[in-house]
């Protein structure tokens, strides 16, 4: 299947020098060659992304002395090098058709996939609360509830707007709070 979208982004890779997978689909969408493909928004957005990924890895291989930079956020045709790119699984993914009908479930599992390699690391520091907790006059086994009114309260208190405020004493009770909803939920305190 050919793709209708090759010679257009071609034509816009030559009047950019770096180009995003969106800033591409805006482009063509004002120039009116990429409309609605399905009624399903979540389809519609992943037929419209597959047809822009796909005309870009079959421009990739036609582009031959010069080479395409091909990755989410950063599109850009460059000299040759001497860092020949192997196909990837992106490639091979975008290159053939049948994953154009991608059904919905897929493409759920899919971009849960991709989105995956963005989360972070969430390291949760030690901290003894303890002294939080009883400086906030918090019961031992505090709710997250009464957490939340005990932070409303102190907030109010210290907030810098008020003429008793103090941004110093409002930023730390802030990251305590922070630090005493963290351990609360992760010690499954809650309401």
């Amino acid at each position: 299947m050919l793709n209708p979208l090759i010679d257009e982004i071609f034509e816009l890779l030559l009047t950019k020098r770096v180009w995003k997978i969106h800033t591409l689909a805006s482009a063509l969408t004002q120039q009116g060659v990429l409309n609605t493909l399905d009624p399903n928004i979540e389809q519609d957005l992943f037929k419209k992304n597959f047809l822009i990924m796909n005309a870009l890895f079959e421009l990739q291989t036609q582009l031959l002395p010069k080479h395409l930079v091909i990755s989410t956020l950063h599109i850009e045709l460059v000299e040759p090098s001497n860092n020949v790119s192997t196909q990837s699984a992106l490639q091979h993914f975008y290159l053939d058709w049948k994953n154009y009908n991608t059904s919905p479930a897929e493409i759920t599992a899919l971009l849960d996939s991709f989105w995956q390699q963005f989360k972070p690391i969430v390291k949760t520091p030690t901290v003894n609360i303890e002294p939080i907790r009883i400086a906030w006059q918090l019961p031992a086994n505090f709710r997250v509830g009464v957490l939340q009114k005990r932070w409303r309260q102190l907030a109010l208190q210290h907030h810098p707007d008020k003429q008793s405020g103090n941004a110093c004493k409002f930023k730390q009770i802030k990251e305590e709070y922070e630090q005493l909803k963290l351990a609360a939920q992760n010690e499954d305190v809650s309401e």
